[in-house]
């Protein structure tokens, strides 16, 4: 028995050694640092205790606010391991994404524009210690957004027309894998056509790892996963108020990361929203009865922090990735000026066709091209509005974001 004990034992820490885990967090941060420029220290204490590897927030208001937060929240007390991408002033509040640089690379972004604000991708893969060029990796699509607010018939049409904008989106990039969505959604009801158009519009279709459909709206039964209001009353950063009783707040995920199809493999049970114990409804979260969900300072910090609760998950990976040899990292560009999209590619191309989509995801023009290693298309015709040219060959394929003005 000793024997076989210390053989299981030594086999457990084999296992462990041989995963990776990480968590990723996404955060409404209140209109910083519009609200209140000094909440960077108000974020570290939550920053400390969820150690996120992916931290994507959304309600960002300038590029300013954006590195205080990396350089006061994130990378403080000897972390040093944090980077951001790149931030970009949308029209109205941005996003912005984090992660920890000893385990991950940021590959690109882009930003989905929609009537009201833009969605963010973010692409990562797994950057493994001893890697070689014959390794294969882990890679990782994230989003971020922060659809139309509040009720009412047209904003649940807007929030369905974002909703289908971003799926159109997702289906026009080549193998996609690992999708993980976070964001401010505004949902009152699973029963919202964008909250379907979420889990099943396109062909990249996501999930709830939770699984809780319902009318989450004001209704204590699904007081264990409310994620706003923190407060009951105002504390005049412009918040609102109420107490804990919306399920705005939501990380969905593609099924691959339940299988591990594609290496990286949801933690069950790791999904909630940070700082809820399911007894505050109505009441702001460090209201009695105590709450231990989180240390005290925590859940203060989350109480003045914002009016949105962050939702957090962990997913694992094998630690034994890298990038595959045949990967390139960029080797085509496209661009749209004077009504003209330009593309480019480092070699010529055999064979190469090219289509233009619009945001309901129908075709409206094709072109072809052999041997090929540019091309101009004229768009002089297109109405105003945002189109999708996704350009493919026999082995890569693209797609780029066109808007005519």
């Amino acid at each position: 028995m000793k024997n076989f004990l210390t053989i299981l034992f030594l086999f457990l820490v084999t296992f462990a050694k041989s995963q990776d885990t990480l968590t990723v967090m996404a955060y409404n941060i209140l209109n910083y640092p519009l609200s209140n420029s000094t909440k960077a220290d108000t974020l570290k204490p939550i920053i400390q205790y969820t150690q996120p590897d992916i931290f994507m927030i959304t309600e960002l208001t300038s590029s300013s606010g954006a590195t205080t937060i990396l350089n006061n929240a994130l990378n403080v007390d000897g972390v040093t391991y944090y980077q951001k991408a790149n931030y970009v002033n949308g029209p109205d509040t941005d996003n912005m994404m984090y992660y920890n640089s000893d385990k991950l690379v940021l590959y690109s972004q882009f930003e989905i524009a929609t009537t009201l604000r833009n969605i963010s991708e973010y692409v990562l893969y797994y950057n493994a210690s001893g890697m070689t060029a014959a390794s294969d990796t882990v890679f990782i699509y994230c989003y971020m957004a922060h659809l139309k607010a509040s009720t009412g018939a047209a904003n649940e049409q807007q929030r369905n027309q974002e909703a289908v904008t971003l799926k159109n989106y997702m289906d026009s990039r080549t193998n996609i894998e690992n999708v993980i969505l976070g964001g401010d959604f505004n949902f009152y009801t699973s029963a919202e056509a964008a909250h379907n158009t979420i889990l099943n519009g396109g062909n990249v279709m996501l999930l709830d790892p939770i699984s809780t459909p319902g009318n989450w709206n004001n209704n204590s039964f699904y007081s264990s996963i409310h994620t706003q209001s923190t407060r009951s009353g105002t504390i005049g950063d412009g918040g609102a108020f109420g107490g804990m009783d919306d399920r705005f707040d939501f990380i969905f995920f593609t099924n691959d990361l339940l299988s591990g199809a594609n290496k990286l493999t949801y933690v069950p049970n790791s999904y909630k929203a940070v700082g809820n114990d399911g007894n505050h409804f109505n009441k702001s979260i460090n209201a009695t009865p105590t709450n231990t969900s989180a240390p005290a300072n925590v859940i203060d910090a989350l109480y003045i922090m914002s009016d949105h609760l962050p939702v957090v998950m962990k997913a694992s990976l094998p630690i034994n990735v890298g990038v595959e040899e045949h990967v390139v990292i960029t080797s085509w560009k496209g661009f749209f000026s004077n009504n003209k999209f330009n593309f480019k590619s480092n070699k010529t191309e055999k064979q190469l066709t090219v289509f233009v989509y619009d945001v309901l995801g129908k075709t409206i023009q094709t072109a072809s091209y052999k041997n090929r290693n540019q091309f101009s298309l004229q768009f002089n015709n297109l109405k105003q509005g945002l189109y999708f040219v996704k350009v493919v060959s026999g082995s890569n394929q693209q797609s780029f974001r066109l808007v005519k003005h």
